[in-house]
């Protein structure tokens, strides 16, 4: 099983830009469909009592990352170490929109997972490599020091993650509301 994992360390995985261009508005398109489903006041009640938010984002940006990190201590023979750094960088990375998504396909809180979205997403340029350098810095210092060469260092740039998260969250969001509100039957 090491051996086939082994494999998916010669993958390389590169996107065209035309590749992106259609992920990005199929992902606009779901955000927009779960805005249909939300009403501006409910964001009221999420803001109302922040426990939940404070609680999603420890989870999300602590917890998650730690619970990782000990799953990959625990399967550390069966795993390679770029595996293991992916796994890492997944945890690390902000959810999107379509947990948002499957938050309403499951009647959950739709507001609050949109809410931990933006949040997590507009810290992520900071978060992300934090996280990243601390729980992979631990795999290959107390782990696994072979795997050096598989931690690098990440930047995500501010502007681009912005301009993503507007476009992305932001503009589909409202869409969706206001035509949710002026035009319900079509909603």
């Amino acid at each position: 099983m090491y051996e086939d994992l082994l494999q998916l360390d010669t993958i390389r995985i590169n996107f065209s830009a035309g590749g992106m261009h259609i992920i990005n508005i199929v992902l606009a398109f779901v955000m927009f469909g779960v805005a249909l489903g939300i009403q501006p006041s409910m964001f009221k009640e999420v803001f109302k009592k922040p426990k939940s938010v404070v609680v999603g984002l420890v989870s999300q940006l602590v917890l998650l990352p730690a619970l990782t990190f000990l799953l990959i201590v625990v399967f550390n023979q069966y795993i390679t170490p770029m595996v293991a750094m992916g796994m890492i960088l997944v945890a690390a990375c902000p959810g999107g929109n379509i947990s948002n998504f499957m938050s309403q396909l499951s009647k959950a809180n739709t507001e609050l997972s949109v809410t931990l979205t933006a949040i997590t997403t507009s810290l992520s340029t900071v978060l992300t490599p934090a996280n990243f350098a601390l729980w992979g810095g631990l795999y290959v210092n107390f782990v696994n020091p072979e795997a050096g060469s598989a931690l690098r260092e990440l930047h995500i740039d501010i502007y681009q993650m912005f301009e993503t998260v507007f476009l992305l969250l932001g503009v589909p969001l409202l869409i969706g509301i206001l035509v949710s509100h002026y035009l319900p039957k079509v909603a």
